[in-house]
């Protein structure tokens, strides 16, 4: 992974999932419920939850909210926004609603701080913080609110950057429809419904286009478009889903990339998106379903008849209409499963089976690894309150032979909706002490940030939840694009912040229960390389098939030495990093604890007298056992 510097943004999206997004709200009348099922439930007749004030990272000029709920028939439930222009905030918005007549829009509101605009509340003047509240009425049975989302946005366009081939370069399997051969009084009025329908069968779940349309239908207005109501029929159904407006279409591409199709909305004028079925519009909605080898974009377009429903847009007029046009307004929809979440605290557990450990071992199996704040998981499976992930930035060789996410159960308590910013810093310090407001929290070594300002001592970084914060200047370290004499020395520096420390199974992090609890062998390299900014493999036999392999000759300061297992020659069980010289630092399980050693005390000789692949004998166990080493670099 390449460290870069944060991207400027038009757009702020926050999805509030998790019970870690979701501690600083105000809930009255309402209990939570394990992640599985959601959010909050309703206890009382009526109910309330109010978020925090939520800084925005730049002035917006526009809102739209969206939900997943259950709401059950004589049950109702209005989402609310206000925002703060300046020191003062507006009262509150009503966004949209359900009911007990269906999905509705609101009553249009207009005062001097903006107007609600069907689906958007539009601004007079930026704002620069917002908040949104959901007043809930159950009389009888109880709502189930699972997701809460807010995007906001301006409109300072980014320039359409060169393309470059990656994964998006693909198309998804999606069955193509065409709101053409629908009854003659919508078919003009339904293009939303009808890409929702495409999207949701691709998702599993096939329902006729006029069902949906439906089902997603104001029942104040009668239209069909209204973004929010669209989103929660798709979380009626059991997916995630939210509105958003993207930065761009690399955050496009990485949706396709994930294998999700994207419903996005566009206008232009006429001649503007050559090859529409259309001649222009003030406002429709298209499938994004790819992108081929030059970029343009793939899309099943549900106003043109059925034998071309898939067209090719441009790269260039599709930006325009959807990115500049409509601020990159999308449905983000799909399971939970193979979403990505990021670790919302200091350093959570990744362990073998969904279960809370009583107590800290040293030696416990079943800890696998640890997971630092800002470390995206994509999401396998949910049980409970509990989220088993593939950790993505700690690859791991599945038996397919393909690299992908170390695989564990981590607490979804310590888990966010967010993406992690884009880092341009990493802490190098073992532990570093951040500052939000009266709030003090200890971030490991190897925790990237982004840094939005630096002063002289203090530098200013952006958190997860887009609040800023306070970290010392000189605890933060930013990895050289190439490789250098200085980036080799900081992976023995951070390594060395470990010495003397305990030999922690799984362990991978600075902030532990008791300073004298270090990491694990593995662990230790992982952060090591982490501080320099590359990802390396979780497990020391993967860090081995991954290396390049290297002589005893070539050997350099931060390269590394494999052992395998005593009895298995086929199975690498421990890694240390050369520090120059005969000398090693080394988290030794059979002396449980974090150490310096030479090839000399290790092997009975020194490094010029062995070889890659050599059999030699381990003197560090009470019985000297034989092994295979190795050496590897990944410079």
């Amino acid at each position: 992974m390449v460290l870069a510097g944060p991207l400027r943004a038009m757009s702020y999206t926050v999805v509030h999932r998790t019970p870690l997004d979701t501690t600083s709200c105000e809930a009255s009348g309402l209990v939570r419920v394990p992640f599985e099922q959601g959010l909050f439930k309703t206890t009382a007749a009526t109910a309330t939850l109010q978020s925090a004030v939520i800084e925005a990272p730049f002035e917006f000029d526009d809102l739209v909210g969206s939900w997943n709920a259950k709401v059950p028939p004589l049950a109702g439930l209005k989402m609310q926004a206000r925002v703060r222009i300046g020191s003062d905030w507006s009262g509150w918005f009503d966004l949209a609603a359900a009911g007990k007549d269906g999905l509705e829009s609101v009553e249009k509101q207009e005062d001097d701080f903006g107007l609600v605009d069907v689906d958007t509340l539009r601004l007079k003047k930026k704002a620069n913080a917002f908040r949104y509240r959901f007043q809930i009425s159950a009389p009888s049975r109880p709502v189930t609110l699972r997701l809460a989302a807010v995007t906001v946005s301006n409109d300072t366009a980014p320039e359409l950057k060169p393309f470059q081939a990656g994964p998006w370069v693909a198309e998804l399997k999606v069955r193509p429809r065409s709101q053409t051969v629908e009854q003659e009084k919508v078919r003009h009025d339904i293009c939303s419904p009808t890409s929702l329908a495409m999207d949701l069968e691709f998702w599993g779940m096939r329902l006729p286009t006029m069902e949906v349309a439906e089902r997603v239908r104001d029942h104040k207005s009668g239209i069909f478009g209204d973004w929010p109501l669209n989103i929660a029929v798709a979380g009626e159904l059991g997916l995630e889903a939210y509105a958003a407006r993207l930065d761009g279409l690399e955050d496009l591409q990485d949706e396709i990339a994930q294998g999700r199709p994207v419903v996005a909305s566009i206008t232009f004028n006429e001649g503007e998106l050559k090859g529409s079925p259309i001649k222009k519009t003030k406002g429709h909605l298209l499938l994004v379903v790819g992108f081929d080898f030059k970029g343009d974009v793939i899309t099943l377009d549900p106003a043109a008849p059925p034998d071309s429903v898939r067209r090719i847009y441009d790269r260039k007029d599709f930006f325009k209409a959807w990115l500049v046009n409509k601020r990159g307004l999308a449905y983000l929809i799909s399971p939970l499963k193979g979403r990505k979440l990021t670790v919302g605290v200091p350093v959570t557990d990744l362990m073998l089976k969904a279960r809370q450990r009583k107590k800290v071992e040293l030696n416990d199996g079943e800890h696998l690894s640890q997971l630092l704040y800002g470390e995206p998981v994509t999401v396998v499976a949910v049980k409970g309150g509990w989220v088993q992930v593939q950790a993505d930035e700690q690859p791991d060789f599945y038996q397919e032979k393909r690299w992908e996410g170390y695989p564990g159960w981590v607490d979804a308590d310590a888990l966010r909706f967010a993406p992690p910013p884009k880092p341009n810093v990493v802490v190098r310090m073992r532990q570093a002490l951040v500052q939000r407001g009266e709030e003090l929290r200890l971030l490991s070594v190897g925790t990237r940030l982004t840094r939005i300002e630096q002063k002289k001592d203090v530098s200013i970084v952006r958190l997860l939840d887009g609040a800023t914060a306070e970290i010392a200047t000189d605890a933060l370290y930013i990895p050289p694009e190439h490789v250098t004499d200085e980036s080799r020395a900081m992976i023995i520096r951070t390594a060395e912040l470990f010495l003397g420390t305990s030999y922690y199974w799984g362990g991978r992090a600075g902030v532990q229960p008791d300073l004298s609890i270090g990491v694990d062998c593995s662990g230790l390299v992982s952060l090591a390389y982490r501080v320099h900014g590359i990802d390396i493999p979780r497990d020391s036999h993967e860090q081995k098939l991954k290396a390049k392999p290297v002589e005893n000759k070539d050997m350099r300061m931060g390269d590394l030495i494999f052992l395998t297992e005593p009895g298995d020659p086929k199975r690498i069980t421990h890694v240390m990093i050369y520090t120059g010289g005969d000398s090693v630092i080394e988290s030794r399980k059979s002396s449980l604890r974090v150490m310096r050693s030479s090839f000399k005390e290790r092997f009975g000789k020194p490094l010029t007298e062995i070889k890659s692949g050599d059999e030699v004998t381990d003197l560090s166990y009470p019985r000297p056992k034989k092994r295979l080493i190795y050496f590897g670099t990944y410079f």
